[in-house]
């Protein structure tokens, strides 16, 4: 089976069945239609597989990847595509959410022209997202503004290291941004935080589109959702400190096992960051 292509979507599922069939849908229906979506299962056992075979047979561009690896959880399966699959751009995708038509054509114009300005530095692009209840009805029309996320202040390699801004089932990037990230260590965070942390770290760009592209699915199953930082959202912080505290922990270690920011810079930018994220 060719696993090169010029433009490759990747999408890991598992038990994808409820809303699978809208995202691959809207895919179909994108402005540009030049591309190949890879997708990896990660184990499911209810009608993911059979709803994916169904879209491959009418759809040469769609392609399930069948491997011998256990089940490797979200992050480990969206880094098992960028491993095998070889291409100019890539395009990660949730299978929860809906793409809006120009998604790939507005994301894939900004890659390709910062790709010809610098071949050799790594690239990557995002966008913020509509915040939808599961019928799709538009709960935020911002979730960087419900989130409290401020693109254009933490895009640099000192807050990385702490939050992650950029929302993986928005986010496309060039190869170098791949083969920089492509080994990856067992405590790796998410699949997005690990990319954008190597791009930033290694001189690269991450270039923010600052409207939404995607309607981002808020539903019972999510494994990673949209959170509104307001008064209830630090209140429950402190509820849960000592499941936060653990949080913490975990991240600071895997800093330290790359060679990132210690325990006291790590608190320091975490604090200051919850200070000014609301203003």
């Amino acid at each position: 089976m060719d696993f090169n292509n010029n433009v490759s979507i990747l999408l890991a599922t598992y038990n994808s069945s409820k809303f699978l069939k809208d995202q691959l849908d809207s895919l179909i229906n994108q402005t540009y239609q030049d591309w190949k979506l890879f997708i990896r299962d990660d184990g499911s056992t209810d009608d993911t597989i059979d709803i994916i075979s169904g879209y491959s047979a009418s759809d040469s561009r769609i392609v399930l990847i069948k491997d011998d690896c256990e089940n490797l959880g979200a992050a480990k399966s969206f880094m098992q595509l960028v491993k095998i699959i070889e291409s100019d751009f890539y395009f990660f995708c949730d299978h929860d959410d809906v793409w809006l038509r120009d998604k790939l054509e507005t994301s894939l114009t900004v890659l390709r022209r910062e790709s010809q300005i610098d071949t050799k530095k790594p690239f990557i692009v995002h966008s913020d997202l509509y915040v939808v209840d599961q019928n799709l009805n538009v709960v935020n029309e911002s979730f960087w503004k419900s989130s409290g996320i401020k693109p254009n202040v933490i895009n640099n390699k000192m807050f990385i290291q702490v939050f992650n801004f950029v929302t993986g089932c928005t986010m496309g990037f060039n190869r170098k941004a791949r083969d920089i990230s492509v080994d990856f260590p067992e405590n790796i965070p998410m699949h997005d935080w690990w990319i954008t942390l190597n791009v930033l770290m290694n001189g690269g760009k991450v270039i923010n589109i600052n409207r939404p592209l995607i309607y981002y699915r808020q539903h019972n199953s999510n494994e990673v959702g949209a959170r509104n930082v307001n008064f209830k959202y630090f209140v429950d912080r402190i509820l849960n400190f000592q499941v936060s505290l653990n949080y913490y922990a975990n991240h600071i270690k895997f800093l330290k096992s790359i060679n990132g920011h210690g325990t006291f810079k790590y608190y320091l930018i975490r604090i200051y960051y919850s200070l000014i994220r609301k203003i």
